[in-house]
């Protein structure tokens, strides 16, 4: 009996690479959504926000209003558990982190049940004595998703962060017409 193994055919080689390419992928979708997005969106809504209020309602409030305006707005807001308030909503919320950390946990696993098939597969081709050329195929994608990472990269980071996608003053009006409906009502 010959111990030698056949070449592999082509389909299992092509599907092997096709598979390779998407845990490739993924693997460089989840890195970048963990260590770059994740914190810059959060960066972006935080500074957004911080700039609606400084820029709109407090600017408002120190130009828009005469003295009586402004001495009935500090007696409402002197009015309102403002430390209760702020003691709800500082740090993290439970529930958010939990969230988060599950998306985290979720792409984690995926990962590894991932890289995991690849081994399975590479080891029952070479225990059916298919010759896999696994190196060539890992060398094609690392070099392919090289390219690819950086282009992602640098879209992301000069176009997606410079888009605005609803007017920040549209978040102030909202939310100034809803407390004149409970408030007025």
């Amino acid at each position: 009996m010959d111990n030698t193994c056949s070449k592999t055919k082509s389909l299992v080689t092509f599907g092997t690479n096709i598979y390779v390419h998407m845990v490739f992928l993924f693997t460089i979708l989840s890195l970048l959504f963990i260590f770059v997005i994740s914190k810059m969106s959060e960066k972006a809504l935080n500074n957004e926000v911080i700039d609606m209020l400084n820029e709109n309602i407090l600017n408002q409030y120190s130009y828009g209003l005469d003295e009586a305006e402004k001495l009935g707005v500090k007696t409402v807001l002197k009015g309102l558990p403002l430390e209760t308030l702020s003691k709800y909503y500082s740090g993290e919320q439970q529930a958010r982190k939990l969230n988060n950390d599950k998306v985290f946990e979720m792409i984690y696993m995926c990962v590894i049940i991932f890289i995991i098939i690849v081994i399975l597969v590479v080891v029952v081709c070479k225990l059916l004595c298919f010759d896999i050329p696994i190196k060539r195929i890992l060398v094609e994608n690392i070099i392919i998703f090289s390219g690819i990472g950086l282009v992602e990269f640098l879209f992301f980071y000069f176009i997606i962060l410079n888009y605005i996608p609803i007017e920040p003053s549209y978040i102030i009006e909202y939310m100034l017409s809803e407390v004149k409906k409970k408030l007025l009502s």
